[in-house]
């Protein structure tokens, strides 16, 4: 793999109202009976520039649920989901559903819409757990390289036939190697059940000891986190790669592991 200079992705300007919606984490809460059907969503929308008491409806129209919430003094409102015969996402059931968030009203009004599975990952002793029962990972790393044309893989085209090839080897598993991965593979993986691992280019003989390279890692963990929380497909956070052990790298990967379980309790990290 190489790394690539320039302008490697799109670049978008989006418009959006005084007050919008920035981020938001909706997740599926754990139970001693996985199986259940009656389930909870739990998790906050976050409307950047909103001042407290700002009004936000979470919806999702296929289970006929909606949450009601206002914002906090830091502009997050909380939201807790009852849900009734919600479908897990697995690889054998990539099941999606449409979320509808909404945010203020009149010149303040914000809308998104989301496509989202709901799954539950965990370890216990030496298993992983998807929706509390055993899965065995089978799987690939993929750089984001373009096959047959050559240079960066940025294109639905180029997601669809690293994926295929995926899928044609019989995984269920990938690990986007060695850095955040364009939105559409994660996307793209939610739908075709494939679950990834997801990792910040943190690899080699950093300068572990040194301060403004700990504060870099961070930024890049926040924003992977950020960007791809929602993403069922992800089941796993990734800090470093191929780190060569001594005592600063250690407290190094240490911080950055605490780190990714602040941002994201609900998932594994390597």
């Amino acid at each position: 793999w190489w790394n690539y200079g320039g302008l490697t992705r799109d670049v978008s300007l989006v418009d959006v109202p005084t007050q919008f919606i920035d981020d938001y984490d909706l997740h599926l809460v754990r139970t001693p009976d996985e199986s259940s059907t009656n389930r909870t969503i739990e998790g906050y929308v976050h409307v950047e520039g909103a001042a407290a008491g700002t009004s936000v409806t979470v919806s999702i129209p296929e289970l006929h649920a909606t949450a009601q919430a206002t914002t906090d003094a830091q502009s997050r409102a909380a939201i807790t989901l009852p849900i009734k015969s919600l479908s897990l996402w697995s690889p054998e059931n990539p099941k999606l559903y449409k979320v509808e968030l909404a945010s203020g009203s009149g010149t303040n009004e914000d809308k998104l819409e989301d496509d989202m599975g709901f799954r539950t990952i965990e370890a216990r002793g030496t298993e992983i757990l998807l929706n509390g029962q055993p899965v065995f990972l089978r799987g690939i790393s993929i750089p984001a390289e373009a096959p047959i044309r050559t240079g960066r893989a940025y294109s639905q085209q180029d997601v669809d036939t690293l994926l295929g090839w995926c899928k044609d080897l019989g995984c269920n598993f990938a690990r986007l190697a060695h850095y955040p991965h364009d939105q559409r593979m994660t996307r793209a993986a939610d739908r075709l059940g494939i679950m990834i691992w997801s990792e910040i280019p943190d690899y080699w003989a950093l300068q572990f000891d040194n301060p403004v390279v700990l504060e870099k890692s961070k930024q890049q963990l926040g924003e992977m986190i950020r960007r791809d929380r929602d993403k069922a497909s992800i089941i796993l956070w990734s800090v470093a790669n191929e780190t060569p052990v001594y005592e600063a790298r250690t407290k190094y990967l240490t911080t950055m592991a605490n780190t990714a379980r602040e941002l994201d309790p609900t998932r594994l990290i390597t």
